[in-house]
């Protein structure tokens, strides 16, 4: 059966109308319904097709029409002042125009098929009907709506273009709302009795009135405070890991983060009133650690979601492999394939983009202290030049009281020591600072982390002393994550990035930029991966030639080593 669709400026072609309730079976959040309930939704969804290059729809366009994938790939963009932004690139079950989830809204984003397409659609009218009908679905669809207006507005450093943001949600909206009517309660409080102090004394008057009304300013201003930092921690899930982040301004930051296929189970814990308000904590567990995220709205369903994916992840990465294996195999059949299998080495990649290069005094800096250097097959971070400064300041100190005081019996200042002695004592007190001074700074310098591509090396020596060395494989990367304490690290952005690998923990220590450095890490770990899986491959190649030289020698026809040659 073929079916001619028109939407847009798109003419789709199906060739194989499908199970529509089966289909969604394998969707989330309709994968939570019972059969009865997917047949009757399933009328309200339209199988459609698109070819390779069609643009499904633009921003700034009326949003009428939300799409479930079925198959092929789209990638999705949006506008972040006058830039065009990769949201990511869709699959399988993933959705896109959830701005029709919402009444009388425009497209912000825009749909591009990387492929044939086959997608499920349905009207946004239908969509909220749904929604109105079903507690999960909708608070699925409020989730969907969220996080995409998020993912369009806030900055995701850490997330490389083909990375799609599933999930991004902050604290319970209850938290926020305590929080800012708590302070502003008690401000009020303040300023009340302090303003009816006022009234009533006679000699303080003034100078209470000032105090109410700075108690006030104080008081407005906290609450502002406060509604900012409950913007600033975010429960992200993507097609490739959890992360979650924490930020306490002029305090505290903090990124934590775990592939989805390090993930061994995913834990709920709620309470009373978590139950009656809707909310609760998330725990992420891997080998080496929890990542937990409390007072998460909708626990039960980010649960879900995130089983949901952790399968999902599971399922592509057995059909990439199978299909990467059909392709070897096809190429060897056509002679393409070489005869001999090379391991592959991973290298790290060109980050060049995010180097030291924004012209700001402490990017400057970071490249005069070399606190970051790349080359060809590895990049090596130092300790930040705050710690040189620390490890150097005494001996500096001393080198200067040493010269100071030089001059001062030069100058006739200091007349209680000979001037021979003062002058021959100052020579070696200055070559004794100035080794000091040396031994810090090496000691400093000599403090390096490593990431090549397939390994993380944390290198401890001390000058003329022991060194320790640690070493751990870069694909075995449970979690990682960065933080940043105190005000001192915040203002010069350095900070320790920790990373868990099975039963070993390597610190980068007092790193400049332990963000980027941690999105660096990251991506090695991704290339690792991909390194691993062409390797496996080659193997796989191996075999299968093995197999091949072996069918031939069996098929020779055997000689007698007794007959003339010549007959």
């Amino acid at each position: 059966m073929v079916v001619f669709l028109q939407i847009g400026y798109t003419y789709c072609m199906i060739h194989e109308m499908i199970n529509v309730p089966e289909a969604l079976k394998s969707i989330f959040p309709f994968s939570q319904l019972r059969e009865d309930d997917l047949a009757r939704i399933a009328p309200s969804f339209e199988q459609v097709a698109f070819p390779p290059g069609a643009t499904i729809f633009s921003d700034g366009y009326p949003a009428g029409v939300q799409f479930f994938i079925l198959s092929g790939q789209v990638k999705i963009t949006c506008r972040q002042k006058n830039k065009s932004i990769t949201l990511g690139l869709l699959g399988e079950g993933d959705h896109f125009g959830d701005e029709a989830l919402v009444r009388d809204r425009l497209y912000e984003t825009r749909a591009v098929c990387q492929s044939q397409v086959t997608a499920l659609r349905i009207r946004g009218a239908k969509a909220r009907a749904i929604a109105d009908s079903s507690n999960d679905v909708r608070g699925a669809f409020n989730f969907f709506y969220k996080t995409r207006q998020m993912a369009c507005r806030e900055k995701c450093p850490w997330r490389h273009e083909s990375e799609t943001v599933d999930l991004m949600s902050r604290r319970h909206p209850f938290f926020l709302v305590l929080r800012v009517l708590s302070t502003g309660i008690l401000s009020l409080l303040v300023f009340s009795f302090l303003l009816f102090a006022a009234v009533e004394s006679k000699n303080s008057a003034t100078f209470l009135l000032i105090l109410s009304f700075l108690a006030l300013i104080v008081g407005a201003g906290l609450c502002g405070w406060s509604a900012f930092e409950w913007t600033n921690d975010y429960f992200v899930i993507t097609h490739e890991r959890v992360l979650v982040q924490k930020k306490l301004v002029g305090f505290y930051e903090s990124r934590r983060e775990s592939p989805i296929n390090a993930i061994l189970s995913v834990g709920i814990d709620t309470s009373f009133f978590g139950r009656m308000l809707g909310y609760g904590s998330i725990t992420v567990r891997t080998y080496t650690g929890d990542l937990r995220f409390d007072r998460l709205p909708s626990p039960y369903l980010i649960h879900a979601l995130l089983e949901k994916r952790r399968e999902k992840a599971a399922n592509q990465t057995q059909t990439a492999e199978k299909d990467e294996i059909r392709i070897a195999l096809s190429s060897r059949k056509q002679g393409a394939a070489g005869q001999k299998t090379v391991e592959m080495k991973s290298r790290p990649q060109d980050f060049s983009q995010e180097g030291y290069d924004s012209g700001a005094l402490s990017d400057f800096l970071a490249r005069f202290f070399h606190l970051r250097v790349q080359d060809d097959e590895s990049i090596t971070y130092r300790t930040h030049w705050w710690v040189l400064w620390g490890k150097t300041f005494l001996p500096g100190l001393f080198i200067l009281a040493v010269i100071l005081a030089i001059i001062g019996r030069w100058l006739g200042v200091l007349t209680l020591l000979p001037e021979g002695v003062v002058y021959l004592f100052g020579i070696i007190l200055i070559l004794a600072g100035c080794g000091w001074w040396l031994y810090q700074y090496s000691d400093w310098q000599n403090d390096v982390y490593i990431i090549t591509g397939d390994q993380l090396i944390d290198v401890y020596r001390k000058p003329l002393g022991t060194e320790d060395r640690r070493s751990a494989p870069v694909k075995n990367i449970q979690t990682v994550e960065f933080e940043r304490k105190g005000l001192i690290r915040l203002m010069f952005n350095f900070g320790t990035v920790k990373i868990k690998i099975g039963n070993e923990e390597l610190t980068f220590d007092n790193v400049y930029r332990p963000s980027q450095i941690q999105t660096e890490i990251y991506a090695c770990y991704r290339a690792s991966l991909e390194t691993a899986k062409k390797n496996e491959q080659q193997k796989f190649m191996e075999w299968f030639k093995t197999y091949d030289e072996i069918k031939k020698e069996g098929q020779r026809p055997n000689v007698d080593p007794n007959d003339d040659e010549c007959g």
